[in-house]
């Protein structure tokens, strides 16, 4: 499947402000970056990770659990990327929304693994999540304005990296915290490739509302 079209990119990044809004006092800031538009597909990269289809959801308790199902699975593809030198940031495309802070995240992630060698070995973190804080926003098409009320989910939990040994030029580096720490993970309902893709994430270790890990 490849999900580089303009169209496929153009149709809800507004949606990125919207949930912002709606979202704790500590949220981080709208992405940085903008979709290109381009009528010009990527390729798909050799061997990257797909998501299983899933139709949209019927409620909220299906929109939160279907969104946690593909985040687990977005964790052990970015655990993938970070620990193999040769994967770009494309390796990430079926599981993260193009032109959001999430792809810039995993852009800088893959600068890093370049010019300073960064790396991991071990195990992805592990998510707990926290079903009661976690809740859905309706997500809007730039294109023809129509509105999903359950396309657009704040995932709140806790992320544990105690099995992840994060590396530099081979050598471990232990200036990076262990333990579970609060996230809240935002994801975005595709219809057209049916499937959830992260949009952000934001580590919130002292912030207002955070989950308690």
């Amino acid at each position: 499947m490849n999900r580089r079209t303009a169209t496929a990119i153009a149709g809800v990044l507004a949606v990125t402000a919207m949930m912002l809004t709606a979202c704790t006092p500590t949220a981080e800031p709208t992405p940085t970056k903008k979709p290109t538009a381009s009528a010009t597909p990527t390729p798909e990269p050799t061997g990257a990770p797909t998501q299983a289809p899933v139709a949209a959801p019927k409620d909220e308790s299906e929109a939160v659990a279907a969104a946690n199902t593909a985040y687990v699975a977005f964790q052990q593809a970015q655990f993938d990327f970070m620990a193999d030198p040769e994967l770009g940031p494309d390796y990430l495309e079926n599981f993260v929304w193009p032109g959001t802070r999430m792809a810039t995240i995993m852009q800088d992630t893959y600068n890093n693994k370049v010019e300073k060698k960064t790396s991991v070995e071990g195990e992805p973190s592990t998510w707990q999540p926290n079903q009661a804080l976690s809740y859905v926003a309706p997500l809007t098409n730039q294109s023809n304005g129509e509105v999903d009320p359950l396309g657009a989910v704040n995932l709140f939990g806790c992320s544990d990296n105690t099995g992840t040994t994060f590396l530099v030029d081979g050598v471990e580096n232990t200036d990076i915290p262990k333990g579970s720490f609060p996230y809240q993970v935002e994801l975005l309902y595709s219809p057209e490739y049916q499937g959830w893709f992260v949009s952000n994430s934001t580590e919130m270790t002292g912030m207002e509302g955070a989950p308690l890990c």
